[in-house]
């Protein structure tokens, strides 16, 4: 066996040993999509109004509960694995307050854009996605996948029944 590759026990004897992830690949696995899907949403609000096609009515609304509902879910996956750690409620609030500023920026960027307008109501769908998603993590997060379907137990025959 070589000395430089890593033994692998079958017993546990050993305590194990945790590796603390570097900063650069914490921003490369946690920060480096929401980046990136900032950059999305600024180059989809970029799209001049007309180019944009109207399939039925409110469609932007579900556009932007869509967009920034996912904004969300990434958001708050950087937050509590980077900042926020076992504090819900800091990573939380944190999510919600740069979704909604990043939503509001979103907002007053298109009314640059030829064709579109900004919108107080699309800033509010923006932000009631992004809390959607940081409410939706939150449940994950306190009633996790384990403790929500309680195994059922198996009914066991009864002495001297074939």
């Amino acid at each position: 066996m070589r000395a430089d590759l890593p033994r692998f026990r079958m017993n546990r004897t050993e305590p194990e040993r945790t590796v603390t992830p570097s900063r650069a690949s914490l921003f490369l696995r946690y920060w480096l999509p929401v980046l990136l899907y900032i950059g999305l949403i600024f180059g989809a609000s970029s799209i001049p109004g007309r180019d944009i096609p109207n399939l039925f009515p409110y469609m932007d609304k579900l556009e932007h509960l869509t967009e920034y509902s996912l904004f969300g879910l990434l958001l708050g996956r950087a937050f509590r694995f980077t900042v926020g750690g076992d504090r819900g409620r800091f990573w939380s609030l944190a999510t919600v307050a740069f979704g909604g500023f990043v939503g509001g920026m979103d907002e007053l960027y298109q009314r640059l854009t030829p064709g579109r307008s900004s919108d107080i109501r699309d800033w509010a769908v923006d932000v009631t996605a992004v809390t959607l998603a940081v409410l939706f993590t939150q449940y994950v997060r306190i009633h996790p996948r384990s403790r929500r379907r309680e195994p059922t137990p198996t009914p066991t025959p009864e002495k001297g029944t074939p």
